[in-house]
């Protein structure tokens, strides 16, 4: 009841839709709605969104609780004939107090509270975001270990699809999900005519093989295992 009551007193002095953690809630919970249904929705349509939300939900809402509660009133006091006489004034009264509420609560409340608390959310989101993509991608092996791991099950298998092109760099892009000019290189490296290393690639080039017979020994893909360290000769030696 006491939780009720301070909602209800909340929503008549118009600070529920301003409060963090409300718009924090709406936002998370637009924003991932819509995004399921429409592919590439950012965050900046979501903000747009709520926006539109407030101006066209919250202080029609509003304003109406105000303008409807007195007229209410009205007719539960003098009935529907004395109403009448009642109401013209009531409306006036409205409109004056909508130009009021506009200049003085409605705008600069917006301005001031809502739209920072907005953008801060926003930001929020974003960070988190890009922090979490940023964990996936550093626990992601890297391109060329993808190339090798591919590499290996296309000799094993006996497909030998595997091309040194731009074409085949980017049906590596499509299943990977990585830049297709990295794919290009890698394919270079491993299928195209021997180049002499610097000390510096072939480290690199070592801890990428060290990465893909971690993962053919992790499955117990033996015979990948050998035709991993068939290629590795032919490169590093």
């Amino acid at each position: 009841m006491k939780d009720l009551v301070k909602r209800v007193k909340s929503f008549i002095i118009f600070d529920f839709p301003l409060q963090t953690a409300y718009i924090s809630t709406q936002f998370n919970n637009v924003h991932r709605k819509l995004q399921s249904e429409t592919s590439g929705w950012s965050t900046v349509a979501t903000r747009q969104k709520l926006i539109s939300r407030y101006w066209f939900t919250y202080v029609p809402g509003h304003f109406a609780f105000v303008l409807g509660f007195p007229a209410l009133l009205i007719f539960l006091l003098f009935g529907f004939k004395q109403a009448g006489f009642y109401l013209p004034g009531v409306f006036i009264a409205g409109l004056i107090s909508y130009t009021i509420l506009y200049l003085f609560h409605y705008r600069p409340y917006f301005s001031s509270v809502f739209l920072p608390r907005l953008e801060t959310i926003k930001e929020v989101y974003e960070c988190s975001t890009a922090h979490k993509q940023e964990k996936c991608r550093q626990a992601q092996l890297s391109n060329l270990s993808l190339t090798l791991i591919f590499y290996v099950l296309d000799k094993s298998s006996g497909m030998n699809a595997i091309q040194c092109n731009d074409q085949f760099a980017r049906h590596l892009m499509k299943l990977y999900g990585v830049d297709s000019g990295s794919m290009k290189k890698n394919l270079e490296l491993l299928c195209g005519k021997k180049k002499p290393l610097s000390i510096r690639k072939i480290t690199e080039v070592q801890k990428n093989f060290q990465e893909a017979f971690s993962f053919f020994e992790f499955m117990g893909f033996s015979e990948g295992v050998a035709e991993l360290r068939k290629l590795e000769r032919r490169l590093l030696q």
